[in-house]
Protein backbone atom coordinates (compact mmCIF):
# COMPACT_ATOMS: atom_id res chain seq x y z
CA UNK A 1 0.00 0.00 0.00
CA UNK A 2 1.33 3.42 -0.94
CA UNK A 3 1.64 6.29 1.50
CA UNK A 4 -1.19 8.04 -0.34
CA UNK A 5 -3.46 5.03 0.11
CA UNK A 6 -2.52 4.79 3.80
CA UNK A 7 -3.35 8.45 4.22
CA UNK A 8 -6.75 8.03 2.54
CA UNK A 9 -7.58 5.02 4.74
CA UNK A 10 -6.63 7.05 7.83
CA UNK A 11 -8.87 9.92 6.73
CA UNK A 12 -11.71 7.48 6.10
CA UNK A 13 -11.26 5.94 9.54
CA UNK A 14 -11.24 9.35 11.23
CA UNK A 15 -14.38 10.37 9.34
CA UNK A 16 -16.12 7.18 10.39
CA UNK A 17 -15.14 7.70 14.03
CA UNK A 18 -16.32 11.31 13.90
CA UNK A 19 -19.72 10.29 12.50
CA UNK A 20 -20.05 7.67 15.24
CA UNK A 21 -19.27 10.29 17.89
CA UNK A 22 -21.77 12.74 16.41
CA UNK A 23 -24.40 10.00 16.41
CA UNK A 24 -23.73 9.32 20.10
CA UNK A 25 -23.94 13.02 20.93
CA UNK A 26 -27.20 13.35 19.00
CA UNK A 27 -28.64 10.34 20.82
CA UNK A 28 -27.57 11.75 24.21
CA UNK A 29 -29.15 15.13 23.42
CA UNK A 30 -32.35 13.55 22.17
CA UNK A 31 -32.53 11.31 25.25
CA UNK A 32 -32.11 14.38 27.49
CA UNK A 33 -34.89 16.19 25.61
CA UNK A 34 -37.25 13.24 26.04
CA UNK A 35 -36.39 12.76 29.72
CA UNK A 36 -36.99 16.43 30.50
CA UNK A 37 -40.36 16.21 28.74
CA UNK A 38 -39.43 18.88 26.23
CA UNK A 39 -39.96 16.76 23.13
CA UNK A 40 -42.95 18.78 21.92
CA UNK A 41 -41.03 22.05 22.29
CA UNK A 42 -38.06 20.52 20.45
CA UNK A 43 -40.28 19.31 17.60
CA UNK A 44 -41.96 22.71 17.35
CA UNK A 45 -38.58 24.47 17.23
CA UNK A 46 -37.38 22.01 14.57
CA UNK A 47 -40.48 22.64 12.45
CA UNK A 48 -40.05 26.42 12.81
CA UNK A 49 -36.40 26.16 11.67
CA UNK A 50 -37.42 24.04 8.67
CA UNK A 51 -40.19 26.50 7.75
CA UNK A 52 -37.78 29.41 8.08
CA UNK A 53 -35.19 27.71 5.86
CA UNK A 54 -37.85 26.81 3.29
CA UNK A 55 -39.13 30.40 3.24
CA UNK A 56 -35.60 31.79 2.84
CA UNK A 57 -34.91 29.35 0.01
CA UNK A 58 -38.16 30.27 -1.74
CA UNK A 59 -37.33 33.97 -1.41
CA UNK A 60 -33.82 33.34 -2.71
CA UNK A 61 -35.19 31.43 -5.70
CA UNK A 62 -37.74 34.15 -6.50
CA UNK A 63 -34.98 36.80 -6.36
CA UNK A 64 -32.86 34.70 -8.74
CA UNK A 65 -35.79 34.34 -11.14
CA UNK A 66 -36.37 38.11 -11.15
CA UNK A 67 -32.75 38.69 -12.18
CA UNK A 68 -33.22 36.65 -15.35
Amino acid sequence: MTKHEEFLWEVLLQESEMKAELTRLYFDCFTFIVKTEQLEAFQLQKKQREDSRRKALEESCSIDEQEY
